[in-house]
Protein backbone atom coordinates (compact mmCIF):
# COMPACT_ATOMS: atom_id res chain seq x y z
CA UNK A 1 0.00 0.00 0.00
CA UNK A 2 2.73 2.44 0.96
CA UNK A 3 4.62 1.64 -2.24
CA UNK A 4 1.60 2.59 -4.27
CA UNK A 5 1.24 5.88 -2.41
CA UNK A 6 4.91 6.64 -2.90
CA UNK A 7 4.75 5.65 -6.54
CA UNK A 8 1.82 7.95 -7.20
CA UNK A 9 3.61 10.77 -5.42
CA UNK A 10 6.62 10.17 -7.63
CA UNK A 11 4.43 10.26 -10.70
CA UNK A 12 3.03 13.56 -9.43
CA UNK A 13 6.46 14.92 -8.49
CA UNK A 14 5.79 17.77 -10.88
CA UNK A 15 3.36 19.00 -8.24
CA UNK A 16 6.11 19.41 -5.63
CA UNK A 17 9.02 20.28 -7.87
CA UNK A 18 7.27 23.03 -9.77
CA UNK A 19 6.95 25.19 -6.69
CA UNK A 20 10.31 26.59 -7.43
CA UNK A 21 9.29 28.41 -10.65
CA UNK A 22 9.29 32.19 -10.90
CA UNK A 23 0.97 32.16 -25.24
CA UNK A 24 1.71 30.44 -27.85
CA UNK A 25 5.21 29.54 -28.87
CA UNK A 26 6.81 31.75 -31.45
CA UNK A 27 8.57 28.68 -32.80
CA UNK A 28 12.23 27.84 -33.11
CA UNK A 29 14.74 28.00 -35.94
CA UNK A 30 14.99 24.25 -36.10
CA UNK A 31 14.65 22.46 -39.42
CA UNK A 32 14.07 18.79 -38.70
CA UNK A 33 14.18 15.82 -41.05
CA UNK A 34 13.75 13.14 -38.43
CA UNK A 35 10.55 11.44 -37.38
CA UNK A 36 9.78 12.22 -33.77
CA UNK A 37 11.33 9.64 -31.50
CA UNK A 38 11.44 7.07 -34.28
CA UNK A 39 14.39 7.43 -36.61
CA UNK A 40 18.03 8.34 -36.41
CA UNK A 41 18.17 10.81 -39.28
CA UNK A 42 19.72 14.21 -38.76
CA UNK A 43 18.08 17.36 -37.49
CA UNK A 44 19.81 20.61 -38.36
CA UNK A 45 19.55 23.65 -36.10
CA UNK A 46 20.60 27.08 -37.30
CA UNK A 47 22.06 29.16 -34.51
CA UNK A 48 20.55 32.53 -33.67
CA UNK A 49 23.89 34.24 -34.18
CA UNK A 50 26.56 33.50 -36.74
CA UNK A 51 24.51 31.40 -39.16
CA UNK A 52 26.61 28.24 -38.72
CA UNK A 53 24.96 24.84 -38.76
CA UNK A 54 24.90 22.33 -35.95
CA UNK A 55 23.80 18.89 -37.06
CA UNK A 56 22.37 16.02 -35.08
CA UNK A 57 23.50 13.36 -34.66
CA UNK A 58 27.14 14.31 -34.17
CA UNK A 59 29.68 12.49 -36.31
CA UNK A 60 31.40 11.11 -33.23
CA UNK A 61 30.15 10.21 -29.78
CA UNK A 62 30.44 12.93 -27.16
CA UNK A 63 29.81 12.70 -23.43
CA UNK A 64 28.42 15.02 -20.77
CA UNK A 65 28.03 14.59 -17.01
CA UNK A 66 24.61 15.42 -15.58
CA UNK A 67 23.44 15.70 -11.93
CA UNK A 68 19.73 15.12 -11.40
CA UNK A 69 17.30 14.44 -8.57
CA UNK A 70 15.29 11.44 -9.74
CA UNK A 71 13.04 8.96 -8.00
CA UNK A 72 12.17 5.73 -9.78
CA UNK A 73 11.25 2.45 -8.13
CA UNK A 74 11.71 0.47 -11.31
CA UNK A 75 14.67 1.82 -13.27
CA UNK A 76 18.15 2.40 -11.88
CA UNK A 77 19.43 5.00 -14.36
CA UNK A 78 17.84 7.28 -16.95
CA UNK A 79 20.07 5.59 -19.52
CA UNK A 80 17.93 2.47 -19.07
CA UNK A 81 14.88 4.32 -20.36
CA UNK A 82 14.05 3.70 -24.05
CA UNK A 83 13.20 7.36 -24.65
CA UNK A 84 16.56 8.53 -23.28
CA UNK A 85 18.29 5.93 -25.42
CA UNK A 86 16.48 7.37 -28.43
CA UNK A 87 17.60 10.88 -27.53
CA UNK A 88 21.16 9.62 -27.42
CA UNK A 89 20.72 8.13 -30.90
CA UNK A 90 19.28 11.39 -32.17
CA UNK A 91 22.20 13.45 -30.84
CA UNK A 92 25.08 10.98 -30.43
CA UNK A 93 25.62 12.51 -26.98
CA UNK A 94 25.94 10.06 -24.10
CA UNK A 95 24.99 11.33 -20.65
CA UNK A 96 26.76 10.09 -17.54
CA UNK A 97 24.03 10.60 -14.97
CA UNK A 98 24.65 11.26 -11.31
CA UNK A 99 21.28 10.27 -9.89
CA UNK A 100 20.20 11.13 -6.34
CA UNK A 101 16.84 10.68 -4.62
CA UNK A 102 15.01 13.66 -3.18
CA UNK A 103 15.67 12.40 0.35
CA UNK A 104 19.45 12.44 -0.11
CA UNK A 105 19.69 15.32 -2.57
CA UNK A 106 20.60 18.10 -0.11
CA UNK A 107 23.39 16.08 1.49
CA UNK A 108 24.76 14.81 -1.82
CA UNK A 109 24.66 18.30 -3.29
CA UNK A 110 26.65 19.73 -0.38
CA UNK A 111 29.27 16.99 -0.72
CA UNK A 112 29.55 17.68 -4.44
CA UNK A 113 30.01 21.43 -3.92
CA UNK A 114 32.58 20.86 -1.18
CA UNK A 115 34.61 18.62 -3.49
CA UNK A 116 35.18 21.41 -6.00
CA UNK A 117 34.55 18.96 -8.84
CA UNK A 118 31.20 19.41 -10.52
CA UNK A 119 29.33 17.64 -13.31
CA UNK A 120 28.86 19.59 -16.54
CA UNK A 121 25.15 20.21 -15.93
CA UNK A 122 23.17 20.43 -12.69
CA UNK A 123 19.36 20.31 -12.53
CA UNK A 124 17.50 22.06 -9.71
CA UNK A 125 20.48 23.74 -8.04
CA UNK A 126 18.26 26.63 -6.92
CA UNK A 127 16.78 24.38 -4.28
CA UNK A 128 20.10 23.47 -2.68
CA UNK A 129 22.67 26.24 -3.11
CA UNK A 130 22.60 28.63 -0.16
CA UNK A 131 22.32 32.17 -1.46
CA UNK A 132 20.74 31.22 -4.77
CA UNK A 133 21.85 30.96 -8.37
CA UNK A 134 23.51 34.37 -8.61
CA UNK A 135 25.74 33.57 -5.66
CA UNK A 136 26.44 30.17 -7.16
CA UNK A 137 27.76 31.90 -10.26
CA UNK A 138 29.66 34.54 -8.28
CA UNK A 139 31.25 31.77 -6.22
CA UNK A 140 32.58 30.18 -9.40
CA UNK A 141 30.48 27.01 -9.24
CA UNK A 142 28.37 27.78 -12.31
CA UNK A 143 29.08 30.00 -15.30
CA UNK A 144 27.48 33.14 -16.72
CA UNK A 145 25.39 32.15 -19.75
CA UNK A 146 24.44 35.67 -20.84
CA UNK A 147 26.65 35.86 -23.92
CA UNK A 148 26.25 32.21 -24.83
CA UNK A 149 22.50 31.58 -24.95
CA UNK A 150 21.88 33.56 -28.17
CA UNK A 151 24.94 31.98 -29.73
CA UNK A 152 24.34 28.33 -28.90
CA UNK A 153 20.62 28.00 -28.07
CA UNK A 154 18.33 29.13 -30.91
CA UNK A 155 15.31 27.17 -29.69
CA UNK A 156 15.50 28.46 -26.11
CA UNK A 157 16.12 32.00 -27.40
CA UNK A 158 13.07 31.87 -29.68
CA UNK A 159 10.87 30.66 -26.83
CA UNK A 160 12.15 33.33 -24.43
CA UNK A 161 11.50 36.05 -26.98
CA UNK A 162 7.99 34.83 -27.80
CA UNK A 163 6.49 35.70 -24.39
CA UNK A 164 7.14 39.07 -22.76
CA UNK A 165 7.11 37.76 -19.17
CA UNK A 166 9.91 35.31 -19.92
CA UNK A 167 12.26 38.15 -20.65
CA UNK A 168 11.93 39.15 -16.98
CA UNK A 169 11.57 35.76 -15.34
CA UNK A 170 14.63 34.16 -16.94
CA UNK A 171 17.14 36.89 -16.07
CA UNK A 172 18.56 38.47 -12.93
CA UNK A 173 17.89 42.04 -11.85
CA UNK A 174 20.94 43.20 -13.84
CA UNK A 175 19.93 41.28 -16.95
CA UNK A 176 22.20 38.25 -16.65
CA UNK A 177 21.28 34.71 -17.59
CA UNK A 178 22.71 32.55 -14.83
CA UNK A 179 20.53 29.50 -15.52
CA UNK A 180 18.27 27.88 -18.09
CA UNK A 181 14.65 27.42 -17.08
CA UNK A 182 12.28 24.58 -17.78
CA UNK A 183 9.38 26.15 -19.69
CA UNK A 184 5.81 24.93 -19.33
CA UNK A 185 3.78 24.10 -22.42
CA UNK A 186 0.52 22.61 -23.59
CA UNK A 187 1.69 20.02 -26.11
CA UNK A 188 4.52 22.32 -27.16
CA UNK A 189 2.78 25.71 -27.08
CA UNK A 190 4.08 27.85 -24.23
CA UNK A 191 1.37 28.08 -21.61
CA UNK A 192 1.31 28.16 -17.82
CA UNK A 193 0.27 24.92 -16.21
CA UNK A 194 -3.29 24.44 -15.00
CA UNK A 195 -3.87 24.83 -11.28
CA UNK A 196 -3.19 21.31 -10.06
CA UNK A 197 -3.84 21.56 -6.32
CA UNK A 198 -6.24 22.96 -3.77
CA UNK A 199 -9.01 22.06 -1.33
CA UNK A 200 -10.95 18.81 -1.61
CA UNK A 201 -13.95 17.37 0.22
CA UNK A 202 -16.00 14.17 0.42
CA UNK A 203 -18.62 14.77 -2.27
CA UNK A 204 -20.57 11.63 -1.32
CA UNK A 205 -21.01 12.95 2.22
CA UNK A 206 -22.19 16.30 0.90
CA UNK A 207 -24.74 14.52 -1.29
CA UNK A 208 -25.88 12.54 1.72
CA UNK A 209 -26.59 15.81 3.55
CA UNK A 210 -28.21 17.38 0.45
CA UNK A 211 -25.48 20.03 0.33
CA UNK A 212 -23.71 21.54 -2.65
CA UNK A 213 -19.93 21.87 -2.73
CA UNK A 214 -18.95 24.81 -0.50
CA UNK A 215 -18.06 28.14 -2.07
CA UNK A 216 -17.85 30.64 0.78
CA UNK A 217 -16.25 30.26 4.20
CA UNK A 218 -19.75 30.10 5.68
CA UNK A 219 -20.63 27.30 3.25
CA UNK A 220 -17.64 25.38 4.55
CA UNK A 221 -18.79 25.83 8.13
CA UNK A 222 -22.22 24.47 7.22
CA UNK A 223 -20.75 21.50 5.34
CA UNK A 224 -18.26 20.54 8.05
CA UNK A 225 -20.89 20.85 10.76
CA UNK A 226 -23.25 18.54 8.87
CA UNK A 227 -20.51 16.00 8.18
CA UNK A 228 -19.45 16.04 11.83
CA UNK A 229 -23.03 15.34 12.87
CA UNK A 230 -23.65 12.58 10.32
CA UNK A 231 -20.25 10.92 10.73
CA UNK A 232 -19.18 11.10 14.39
CA UNK A 233 -16.31 8.69 13.65
CA UNK A 234 -14.74 11.33 11.39
CA UNK A 235 -12.09 12.45 13.87
CA UNK A 236 -10.48 15.16 11.71
CA UNK A 237 -13.20 16.75 9.54
CA UNK A 238 -10.87 19.42 8.10
CA UNK A 239 -7.11 18.98 7.80
CA UNK A 240 -5.25 22.28 7.74
CA UNK A 241 -1.48 21.71 7.84
CA UNK A 242 1.07 21.85 10.67
CA UNK A 243 1.06 25.65 10.98
CA UNK A 244 -2.66 26.07 10.39
CA UNK A 245 -1.99 27.15 6.80
CA UNK A 246 -1.60 24.45 4.19
CA UNK A 247 0.70 25.01 1.23
CA UNK A 248 -2.03 26.59 -0.86
CA UNK A 249 -3.14 29.11 1.80
CA UNK A 250 -6.58 27.64 1.18
CA UNK A 251 -8.69 29.53 3.74
CA UNK A 252 -6.38 32.37 4.64
CA UNK A 253 -6.51 33.83 1.14
CA UNK A 254 -10.28 34.30 1.51
CA UNK A 255 -9.49 37.02 4.06
CA UNK A 256 -7.32 38.92 1.57
CA UNK A 257 -3.93 37.96 2.99
CA UNK A 258 -1.37 35.17 2.64
CA UNK A 259 0.56 33.22 5.29
CA UNK A 260 3.69 35.33 4.84
CA UNK A 261 4.62 38.15 2.44
CA UNK A 262 2.19 39.13 -0.29
CA UNK A 263 1.64 41.69 -3.02
CA UNK A 264 -1.00 44.38 -2.52
CA UNK A 265 -0.95 46.13 -5.92
CA UNK A 266 2.82 46.62 -5.89
CA UNK A 267 3.19 47.09 -2.14
CA UNK A 268 4.68 44.28 -0.08
CA UNK A 269 2.74 43.39 3.05
CA UNK A 270 3.13 40.70 5.69
CA UNK A 271 0.02 38.58 6.26
CA UNK A 272 0.26 37.98 10.04
CA UNK A 273 0.53 41.74 10.59
CA UNK A 274 -2.75 42.47 8.82
CA UNK A 275 -6.35 42.45 10.09
CA UNK A 276 -7.35 39.65 7.71
CA UNK A 277 -4.95 37.27 9.42
CA UNK A 278 -6.59 37.87 12.78
CA UNK A 279 -10.06 37.31 11.27
CA UNK A 280 -8.87 33.99 9.84
CA UNK A 281 -7.34 32.97 13.20
CA UNK A 282 -10.60 33.76 15.00
CA UNK A 283 -12.55 31.69 12.44
CA UNK A 284 -10.31 28.66 12.80
CA UNK A 285 -10.26 29.04 16.59
CA UNK A 286 -14.07 28.72 16.59
CA UNK A 287 -14.01 25.75 14.21
CA UNK A 288 -11.34 24.01 16.25
CA UNK A 289 -13.34 24.45 19.45
CA UNK A 290 -16.35 22.88 17.76
CA UNK A 291 -14.40 19.85 16.58
CA UNK A 292 -14.45 20.77 12.89
CA UNK A 293 -10.66 20.89 12.55
CA UNK A 294 -8.19 18.05 13.00
CA UNK A 295 -7.31 18.12 16.72
CA UNK A 296 -3.79 16.95 15.88
CA UNK A 297 -3.20 19.23 12.91
CA UNK A 298 0.35 20.04 14.01
CA UNK A 299 1.52 16.43 13.74
CA UNK A 300 -0.86 15.23 11.00
CA UNK A 301 0.94 17.23 8.34
CA UNK A 302 -1.37 18.26 5.52
CA UNK A 303 0.52 20.58 3.22
CA UNK A 304 0.33 19.61 -0.44
CA UNK A 305 -1.95 16.62 0.22
CA UNK A 306 -3.77 15.34 3.27
CA UNK A 307 -2.55 12.01 4.70
CA UNK A 308 -4.05 9.13 2.73
CA UNK A 309 -4.90 7.14 5.86
CA UNK A 310 -7.10 10.06 6.97
CA UNK A 311 -8.72 11.44 3.85
CA UNK A 312 -8.86 8.07 2.17
CA UNK A 313 -10.27 6.09 5.09
CA UNK A 314 -12.88 8.52 6.37
CA UNK A 315 -10.99 9.80 9.40
CA UNK A 316 -11.03 13.15 7.60
CA UNK A 317 -13.60 14.71 5.30
CA UNK A 318 -11.67 17.55 3.68
CA UNK A 319 -8.17 18.89 3.20
CA UNK A 320 -5.54 20.05 0.70
CA UNK A 321 -4.95 17.80 -2.26
CA UNK A 322 -3.61 17.38 -5.78
CA UNK A 323 -5.93 16.35 -8.60
CA UNK A 324 -4.41 12.87 -8.82
CA UNK A 325 -5.84 11.91 -5.41
CA UNK A 326 -9.41 13.05 -6.03
CA UNK A 327 -12.48 11.16 -7.32
CA UNK A 328 -12.33 7.48 -6.29
CA UNK A 329 -8.54 7.12 -6.37
CA UNK A 330 -8.23 6.28 -2.66
CA UNK A 331 -10.91 3.62 -3.07
CA UNK A 332 -9.11 2.08 -6.01
CA UNK A 333 -5.95 2.03 -3.91
CA UNK A 334 -7.72 0.04 -1.21
CA UNK A 335 -8.12 2.69 1.48
CA UNK A 336 -11.90 2.70 1.37
CA UNK A 337 -14.45 0.03 0.42
CA UNK A 338 -17.45 2.35 0.31
CA UNK A 339 -18.72 2.18 -3.29
CA UNK A 340 -20.07 5.72 -2.97
CA UNK A 341 -16.69 7.16 -1.98
CA UNK A 342 -15.94 10.29 -3.98
CA UNK A 343 -13.50 13.08 -3.24
CA UNK A 344 -14.12 16.29 -5.15
CA UNK A 345 -11.79 19.17 -5.82
CA UNK A 346 -13.44 22.37 -4.57
CA UNK A 347 -12.76 25.98 -5.51
CA UNK A 348 -10.71 28.02 -3.06
CA UNK A 349 -13.00 29.53 -0.39
CA UNK A 350 -14.08 33.17 -0.58
CA UNK A 351 -15.84 35.39 1.97
CA UNK A 352 -18.76 36.15 -0.29
CA UNK A 353 -20.05 34.55 -3.45
CA UNK A 354 -18.61 36.23 -6.52
CA UNK A 355 -15.22 37.02 -4.96
CA UNK A 356 -12.16 35.79 -6.84
CA UNK A 357 -10.58 32.63 -5.37
CA UNK A 358 -6.94 33.20 -4.47
CA UNK A 359 -4.07 30.83 -3.71
CA UNK A 360 -0.73 31.26 -1.97
CA UNK A 361 1.35 28.78 -3.97
CA UNK A 362 2.90 29.18 -7.43
CA UNK A 363 1.47 26.62 -9.82
CA UNK A 364 0.73 28.14 -13.19
CA UNK A 365 4.00 29.84 -14.17
CA UNK A 366 5.73 29.37 -17.49
CA UNK A 367 9.03 29.18 -15.60
CA UNK A 368 9.90 26.11 -13.58
CA UNK A 369 13.08 24.26 -12.51
CA UNK A 370 16.54 25.37 -13.61
CA UNK A 371 19.64 23.96 -15.20
CA UNK A 372 23.10 25.43 -14.70
CA UNK A 373 26.31 24.74 -16.58
CA UNK A 374 29.14 24.31 -14.12
CA UNK A 375 32.59 25.82 -14.16
CA UNK A 376 34.00 22.29 -14.53
CA UNK A 377 32.38 21.88 -17.96
CA UNK A 378 35.11 21.54 -20.59
CA UNK A 379 32.82 21.82 -23.62
CA UNK A 380 30.30 24.54 -22.87
CA UNK A 381 29.11 24.74 -26.47
CA UNK A 382 28.27 21.02 -26.53
CA UNK A 383 26.44 21.25 -23.21
CA UNK A 384 24.33 24.21 -24.28
CA UNK A 385 23.51 22.89 -27.74
CA UNK A 386 22.51 19.56 -26.23
CA UNK A 387 20.26 21.31 -23.72
CA UNK A 388 18.80 23.41 -26.53
CA UNK A 389 17.61 20.19 -28.20
CA UNK A 390 15.40 19.65 -25.15
CA UNK A 391 13.52 22.84 -26.06
CA UNK A 392 12.16 21.24 -29.26
CA UNK A 393 8.78 19.55 -29.43
CA UNK A 394 10.42 16.34 -30.66
CA UNK A 395 12.54 16.04 -27.55
CA UNK A 396 9.70 17.24 -25.32
CA UNK A 397 7.50 14.36 -26.45
CA UNK A 398 10.32 11.87 -25.94
CA UNK A 399 11.02 13.29 -22.48
CA UNK A 400 7.43 13.18 -21.25
CA UNK A 401 5.51 10.51 -23.17
CA UNK A 402 8.27 8.43 -24.72
CA UNK A 403 8.55 7.02 -28.24
CA UNK A 404 5.66 7.56 -30.61
CA UNK A 405 3.67 4.40 -31.44
CA UNK A 406 5.52 2.51 -28.73
CA UNK A 407 4.40 4.19 -25.50
CA UNK A 408 1.88 6.65 -26.95
CA UNK A 409 -0.12 7.28 -30.11
CA UNK A 410 -1.35 10.47 -31.76
CA UNK A 411 -5.10 10.70 -32.31
CA UNK A 412 -6.79 12.23 -35.34
CA UNK A 413 -7.84 15.29 -33.32
CA UNK A 414 -4.25 16.08 -32.30
CA UNK A 415 -4.53 14.66 -28.80
CA UNK A 416 -2.43 11.77 -27.50
CA UNK A 417 -3.29 8.47 -25.84
CA UNK A 418 -1.20 5.80 -24.21
CA UNK A 419 -0.42 2.87 -26.48
CA UNK A 420 -2.05 -0.53 -26.19
CA UNK A 421 1.27 -1.99 -25.07
CA UNK A 422 1.41 0.41 -22.11
CA UNK A 423 -2.22 -0.24 -21.22
CA UNK A 424 -1.60 -3.98 -21.39
CA UNK A 425 0.98 -3.67 -18.62
CA UNK A 426 -1.80 -2.45 -16.35
CA UNK A 427 -4.31 -5.06 -17.45
CA UNK A 428 -1.91 -7.94 -16.80
CA UNK A 429 -0.92 -6.53 -13.42
CA UNK A 430 2.71 -5.74 -14.30
CA UNK A 431 2.24 -2.18 -13.00
CA UNK A 432 -0.56 -0.76 -10.84
CA UNK A 433 -0.98 2.48 -12.83
CA UNK A 434 -0.29 3.86 -16.30
CA UNK A 435 1.99 6.47 -14.74
CA UNK A 436 4.19 3.79 -13.20
CA UNK A 437 4.35 1.88 -16.46
CA UNK A 438 5.39 5.06 -18.29
CA UNK A 439 8.09 5.72 -15.69
CA UNK A 440 9.93 2.70 -17.09
CA UNK A 441 10.03 4.37 -20.50
CA UNK A 442 10.89 8.03 -20.00
CA UNK A 443 11.70 10.75 -17.45
CA UNK A 444 8.11 12.06 -17.30
CA UNK A 445 8.00 15.05 -14.92
CA UNK A 446 11.71 14.79 -14.10
CA UNK A 447 12.56 16.01 -17.59
CA UNK A 448 13.72 19.53 -18.45
CA UNK A 449 13.79 21.95 -21.35
CA UNK A 450 10.25 22.20 -22.74
CA UNK A 451 7.83 20.59 -20.30
CA UNK A 452 4.47 19.23 -21.46
CA UNK A 453 1.97 19.37 -18.59
CA UNK A 454 -0.72 18.20 -20.99
CA UNK A 455 0.83 14.72 -20.82
CA UNK A 456 -1.22 14.03 -17.70
CA UNK A 457 -4.40 14.04 -19.77
CA UNK A 458 -2.95 11.20 -21.80
CA UNK A 459 -1.72 9.27 -18.79
CA UNK A 460 -5.00 9.64 -16.87
CA UNK A 461 -7.31 9.57 -19.90
CA UNK A 462 -10.85 8.83 -18.78
CA UNK A 463 -10.02 9.10 -15.09
CA UNK A 464 -12.57 11.28 -13.22
CA UNK A 465 -9.76 12.68 -11.07
CA UNK A 466 -9.01 15.03 -13.99
CA UNK A 467 -12.26 16.83 -13.17
CA UNK A 468 -10.55 18.49 -10.19
CA UNK A 469 -8.82 20.79 -12.67
CA UNK A 470 -12.22 22.35 -13.43
CA UNK A 471 -12.79 23.16 -9.76
CA UNK A 472 -9.55 25.13 -9.49
CA UNK A 473 -9.46 26.65 -12.96
CA UNK A 474 -10.56 30.15 -11.88
CA UNK A 475 -7.98 30.46 -9.10
CA UNK A 476 -5.91 33.63 -9.26
CA UNK A 477 -2.53 34.59 -7.83
CA UNK A 478 -2.95 38.35 -7.55
CA UNK A 479 -1.68 38.33 -3.96
CA UNK A 480 1.49 36.40 -4.71
CA UNK A 481 4.88 38.02 -5.05
CA UNK A 482 6.65 37.10 -8.30
CA UNK A 483 8.47 33.80 -7.63
CA UNK A 484 11.41 34.97 -9.76
CA UNK A 485 12.18 38.16 -7.88
CA UNK A 486 15.51 38.00 -6.02
CA UNK A 487 17.48 39.72 -3.31
CA UNK A 488 21.12 40.72 -3.46
CA UNK A 489 23.65 38.69 -1.46
CA UNK A 490 23.74 41.36 1.23
CA UNK A 491 19.96 41.55 1.41
CA UNK A 492 19.63 37.78 1.59
CA UNK A 493 22.07 37.55 4.48
CA UNK A 494 20.35 40.31 6.44
CA UNK A 495 16.90 38.92 5.70
CA UNK A 496 17.84 35.41 6.81
CA UNK A 497 19.34 36.67 10.07
CA UNK A 498 16.16 38.59 10.95
CA UNK A 499 13.32 36.56 9.51
CA UNK A 500 14.19 33.15 10.96
CA UNK A 501 13.08 34.20 14.44
CA UNK A 502 10.02 36.01 13.09
CA UNK A 503 8.81 32.90 11.28
CA UNK A 504 9.17 30.84 14.45
CA UNK A 505 7.26 33.48 16.40
CA UNK A 506 4.42 33.46 13.87
CA UNK A 507 4.12 29.71 13.59
CA UNK A 508 4.15 29.06 17.33
CA UNK A 509 1.63 31.78 18.12
CA UNK A 510 -0.69 30.90 15.25
CA UNK A 511 -0.98 27.33 16.47
CA UNK A 512 -1.64 28.45 20.05
CA UNK A 513 -4.29 30.96 19.02
CA UNK A 514 -6.10 28.34 16.92
CA UNK A 515 -6.03 25.52 19.47
CA UNK A 516 -7.01 27.84 22.30
CA UNK A 517 -3.89 27.50 24.45
CA UNK A 518 -3.31 31.22 24.08
CA UNK A 519 -5.92 33.89 24.72
CA UNK A 520 -6.91 36.27 21.94
CA UNK A 521 -6.33 39.01 24.51
CA UNK A 522 -2.63 38.47 23.77
CA UNK A 523 -2.99 39.03 20.03
CA UNK A 524 -2.04 42.70 20.12
CA UNK A 525 1.11 41.79 22.05
CA UNK A 526 1.93 39.26 19.30
CA UNK A 527 1.65 42.02 16.67
CA UNK A 528 3.94 44.26 18.74
CA UNK A 529 6.49 41.45 18.94
CA UNK A 530 6.56 41.24 15.15
CA UNK A 531 7.78 44.82 15.02
CA UNK A 532 10.29 44.26 17.83
CA UNK A 533 11.70 41.27 15.93
CA UNK A 534 12.26 43.41 12.81
CA UNK A 535 9.39 42.56 10.46
CA UNK A 536 9.35 46.09 9.01
CA UNK A 537 12.94 45.70 7.83
CA UNK A 538 12.09 42.36 6.20
CA UNK A 539 9.21 44.04 4.38
CA UNK A 540 11.61 46.74 3.15
CA UNK A 541 13.98 44.10 1.77
CA UNK A 542 11.15 42.30 0.00
CA UNK A 543 9.88 45.61 -1.39
CA UNK A 544 13.31 46.43 -2.81
CA UNK A 545 13.45 43.06 -4.52
CA UNK A 546 9.96 43.54 -5.97
CA UNK A 547 10.78 47.04 -7.23
CA UNK A 548 13.87 45.76 -9.05
CA UNK A 549 11.93 42.87 -10.55
CA UNK A 550 9.29 45.22 -11.92
CA UNK A 551 12.03 47.29 -13.57
CA UNK A 552 13.64 44.35 -15.37
CA UNK A 553 13.84 44.93 -19.10
CA UNK A 554 12.91 48.60 -18.88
Amino acid sequence: MKKRVIALLICLVFVINTFVGCGKSGGSKESSTKNQGGSNTASTTETAAGGDNWSWPLNEKKELNFWIVWNNNYVESPNDLPAIQQIEKNTNVHINWTVVSDKEAAEKFSVMIASGEYPDIIRGAEGYYTGGLVKMMNDGVSIDLTDKVDQYMPNYTALRNSVESLKKDTVTDDGKLVALYTLASENGNLKGERVWGGPSIRKDWLDEASLSVPVTVDDWYTALTAIKKNHPDCEAPLMIGPNGTDYYGTFLSAFGVLPEFYNDNGTVKYGPKEAGYKQWVETFRKWYAEGLIDPNFVSNAATVISPADFLGTGKAAAGPNVWGYTADVYKSMGYNKDEKFKLAGVSYPVLKAGDTPQAAAPMSELVKETLVVSSSCKDVELAMRYLDYWYTKDCMMLGTLGIKDESYVENSDGTYSMSDSIKAKITDGTYPTVAEALSTVTLMSSDFGLYNWKMWDSIYEGNPALNAYDAWIDTKYDLMLPPCMTMTDEESQEYASVYTNILTLVQENTVKFINGTKSMDEYDSFIEDLSKYGIDRCIELKQAALDRYLQRGK
